[in-house]
């Protein structure tokens, strides 16, 4: 079914010979009239009268003689050889399997061509046993085609598939997502929001139909009914394989043959802004080509794209690509490269909202059959190995698109039923996945940003900082109307969040990974304070060894804002003051805490800020923000504040 036009043709590349036309000679040389096994006078005949219709080019009624011809004979094994090679020119993979299976069943000495046709359709068909036999069959007869990569990688898929269904405890149970989600003859490709409250999928109403973005969201602890997206993006042509950010605000999806397209399907992008779905817009040159660019994946802040492309440069038939959002447009696009990318095909790639997992499709690696389902984790600036998802996510057939729900834990995909290799239905189920395969979580909090004086809502800019390693991981902003914002947060990482605005002192966040803080999802109101005299904010990021004025590396992300602020307001001058809890003695603290506030004032002078811009003081415990009266509360009274002198 390869046909770059739609979308959702991403199917037919079972792991099969890569020639389609093996046999089919038959049909261009004519039907032999040499010596026949059969003996049945009445059999032989009907055979010639196949030969002739078959000239007449009358496939249908050449097999329905063939037919005739073995029920007289049942071991007439050339009658099942013609059958099976004109099934094979129609298209009819099952009844071209059937009919070679029954040749190679009566032949005294079967085409070794049909053997190892037959141990790729068994495959196919997930008889791993039987696919097996006819290798084993095949290799005997041609021992030289052992080193063959494609019988190579058949050999390792049988091991690997019948490893899984020995292996797999019969506990992982798919479940079938409600009516109201699987409400057509087809859906696939889903998307989800990071708070599961809105799925986003590709359906068609019928096998050859158009397909259309729908959504499906929850509420009342039900799934509504999914509806159209938007008349704004859907049309009488195709879109599908859309992908939504975590706040559900950026959607990227694909359109084939669309408004300003550029080859024959191309990415576009959409924004919800007021209620409502923007105009798509085509994302331009520097992503899309002449080429197919499809299955799009959007990381958690919408600001860098994983999709599937056939363009020149990759390593097989279609790869995975990743571009960056940049201020103005997207950045060329990069390979994946080869650890990732085979010589044959991968697909629909899903990023988590931890940034650091990627689950894709591809038929180049050992597997059940098909298309199957694999996952690969980001270390630094490389990926791991893919590891295949295994049984029952993947099965003989082709498994084609997956989402990790927040959790890591549970995942979303399509299941189809096919026949001849067409996708007959297709419907959205959901499992737990077994421990091996599950992922690091990502949390979120959602807000609202109002300005301190006015309580007015504005825009403001969302950043969340990996303090070990001083790397960006979400970039977003508030609404411009509403200031409500979403922060998407990988667990298990030291992390700082930042909300700037020009004119405004920051706010910041500290969440660690020992204590798990602030990692359940919530709601906070975050009120920017203009710079002005005698307003203050905390640096919640700046860290100290224990019981020392020693600025941690951990510290830099923190400094680096400070700097940013001071840049931003040249006449702009602070105190950076010190506090303690009341552990320890006054005379003790009150050192700690000028030593510490002077760390901060030197890294500062270090960076390139005038002294005379600068002030520090140490207050020791005298100016707790709560009671000391729990760890918790100590840590917070554990501060560098920043005091606002004068602007002028």
């Amino acid at each position: 079914m390869e046909n770059f036009s739609s979308d959702s043709q991403i199917h037919g590349y079972s792991l099969r010979l890569s020639s389609a036309l093996i046999l089919v000679f038959f049909l261009f040389t004519g039907f032999s009239q040499g010596v026949l096994s059969t003996q049945n006078k009445k059999a032989k005949k009907l055979y010639e009268k196949a030969d002739k219709k078959y000239k007449e080019r009358l496939f249908g009624e050449s097999i329905d003689l063939l037919a005739e011809s073995v029920k007289l004979d049942p071991t007439f094994f050339e009658a099942y050889l013609r059958m099976g090679s004109l099934y094979k020119a129609l298209g009819n993979e099952d009844s071209t399997f059937s009919k070679f299976q029954k040749y190679e069943r009566v032949s005294p000495q079967p085409l070794a061509s049909v053997l190892e046709k037959l141990a790729f359709m068994s495959f196919d068909r997930g008889l791993y046993k039987e696919s097996q036999d006819y290798l084993s069959k095949f290799l005997k007869r041609v021992p030289e085609k052992a080193s063959d990569p494609e019988l190579i990688l058949l050999q390792e898929s049988i091991a690997f598939a019948k490893d899984q269904l020995i292996s797999q405890p019969d506990s992982l149970k798919l479940t079938v997502l409600p009516s109201s989600i699987n409400r057509f003859k087809l859906q696939y490709l889903p998307s989800l929001t990071i708070d599961n409250a809105s799925i986003y999928y590709t359906k068609r109403d019928h096998v050859s139909g158009d397909e259309d973005i729908v959504v499906s969201n929850y509420r009342d602890r039900q799934w509504l009914p999914a509806v159209s997206v938007s008349d704004r993006i859907n049309t009488p042509l195709n879109q599908g394989a859309c992908s939504v950010s975590a706040d559900g605000k950026t959607m990227i999806f694909t359109m084939c043959d669309g408004r300003n397209s550029l080859g024959s399907c191309d990415l576009y992008i959409s924004k919800f802004v007021r209620g409502e779905w923007s105009y798509p817009k085509n994302l331009g040159k520097t992503v899309n080509t002449i080429y197919w660019e499809s299955q799009p994946s959007l990381s958690a802040d919408g600001n860098t794209l994983y999709f599937a492309s056939n363009r020149r440069g990759g390593y097989g038939g279609r790869d995975l690509w990743v571009t960056k959002k940049l201020e103005k447009g997207w950045s060329k696009p990069t390979n994946l490269g080869p650890t990732i990318n085979t010589r044959k095909d991968e697909t629909t790639p899903f990023i988590h909202q931890n940034g650091r997992t990627l689950y894709f499709s591809a038929n180049g690696y050992p597997g059940m059959g098909g298309f199957d389902l694999f996952t690969t984790g980001k270390k630094d600036s490389t990926w791991t190995s893919p590891r295949n998802l295994g049984y029952p996510i993947n099965t003989h057939k082709d498994e084609v698109s997956i989402v990790i729900l927040s959790n890591g834990e549970e995942a979303i995909f399509a299941k189809e039923e096919q026949k001849n290799y067409q996708i007959l239905d297709s419907r959205l189920v959901s499992i737990t996945l077994p421990e091996e395969i599950k992922t690091t979580p990502a949390s979120y909090i959602i807000g609202n940003v109002t300005d301190f004086v006015t309580n007015r809502p504005f825009q403001a800019e969302i950043e969340v900082v990996d303090l070990t390693n001083g790397e960006t991981l979400y970039q977003n902003q508030s609404d411009q109307t509403t200031g409500r914002f979403l922060m998407a947060l990988p667990v298990e990482r030291d992390l700082a969040a930042f909300i700037k605005k020009k004119g405004y002192l920051y706010e910041n966040f500290s969440f660690e990974s020992e204590s798990n803080n602030a990692f359940n999802p919530d709601t906070i109101n975050i009120q920017l304070k203009p710079v002005r005299e005698g307003l203050s904010l905390v640096l919640k990021n700046i860290y100290f060894e224990t019981d020392s004025y020693q600025l941690s590396e951990k510290s830099r992300s923190e400094i680096n804002n400070v700097l940013e602020l001071f840049n931003q307001n040249p006449t702009l001058h602070v105190e950076i003051a010190g506090h303690t809890d009341n552990v320890g003695t006054y005379n003790y603290n009150q050192t700690l805490s000028k030593r510490r506030a002077e760390a901060v004032y030197n890294a500062l002078l270090e960076a390139g800020i005038k002294k005379e811009r600068l002030s520090y003081k140490g207050y020791a415990d005298s100016q707790p923000l709560v009671d000391n009266t729990s760890e918790k509360n100590r840590k917070s009274n554990r501060r560098i504040e920043f005091r606002v002198v004068r602007t002028k």
